[in-house]
């Protein structure tokens, strides 16, 4: 993958801002491995449900290979003039990245859907077990159009109809309206599930691209995390992005 070169600066406060706020103390778990059973659901089903943190992993959504950029992608993706973080200004982070910010989420586990309650901007997904397709008038958005269904004990969620309007990541790896996303959510034991993201774009990228990250459980509820009032980046990013304009100029 080419180095980002003039976006460095940006790239630098943008992980500052994800990986050093702070953050509640808040109760985990026992770690993976420590032999408690899968909770199942009265029809026999690994239940999901609960609420998962993401912080124990240094970097939310751990790499399982270098994005593989179309040129266009990597254009865009070196482009300081719009590298200011959508989430600073209160836009929906997308698919996958909803589930690796450095936010907890509650899981819902219900007969016919599956609802996700996400921390950061009390933002929220409601995912139909129950057989039905993609809505077939859908309108493009920022979370786009997701149906689920169940392979064994994994949850499988398939999105379609986003609008390329997020990040892929806290790095700032573009996506485009082409995107489409298959996740899937496994049980490890009763305290520990695997979340992976297969992300498809050929808009910005060659190949389908995978990332994977383990979740813990939480001993805690939701806090509230408001976007605007809890935001002190957005000042500071506009600083820089404005500085780098200005040094373009003649």
């Amino acid at each position: 993958m080419t180095a980002r070169v003039v976006a460095w600066p940006v790239f630098l406060l943008a992980c500052a801002a994800a990986l050093l706020t702070p953050a509640p103390v808040r109760a985990q778990a026992p770690a993976a491995g420590s032999g408690t059973p899968v909770p199942r659901t009265a029809d026999g089903r690994a239940d999901l449900s609960g609420v998962w943190n993401k912080r124990l992993v240094v970097n939310t959504g751990a790499m399982v290979e270098p994005l593989p950029f179309t040129p266009e992608g990597l254009k865009a993706f070196n482009d300081v003039w719009n590298h200011i973080d959508p989430t600073s200004r209160c836009i929906f982070p997308g698919v996958p990245r909803v589930n690796t910010s450095p936010y907890p989420m509650q899981i819902v586990q219900l007969p016919d859907k599956v609802v996700f309650l996400y921390e950061y901007m009390h933002n929220y997904r409601v995912i139909y077990t129950d057989g039905r397709g993609h809505r077939p008038a859908w309108e493009p958005s920022l979370m786009g159009d997701s149906i689920g269904r169940w392979e064994g004990d994994t949850l499988v969620i398939e999105t379609r109809n986003l609008n390329g309007k997020t990040w892929l990541d806290e790095l700032g790896g573009v996506v485009t309206h082409q995107e489409q996303v298959v996740e899937r959510f496994s049980p490890v034991d009763g305290n520990n599930r695997r979340y992976e993201a297969t992300v498809t774009d050929p808009g910005a990228y060659t190949r389908p691209w995978t990332l994977a990250m383990p979740l813990r459980r939480l001993n805690s509820e939701l806090l509230e995390v408001a976007c605007l009032e809890d935001d002190q980046d957005l000042k500071h990013l506009k600083d820089i992005r404005d500085a780098a304009r200005a040094g373009k100029k003649p």
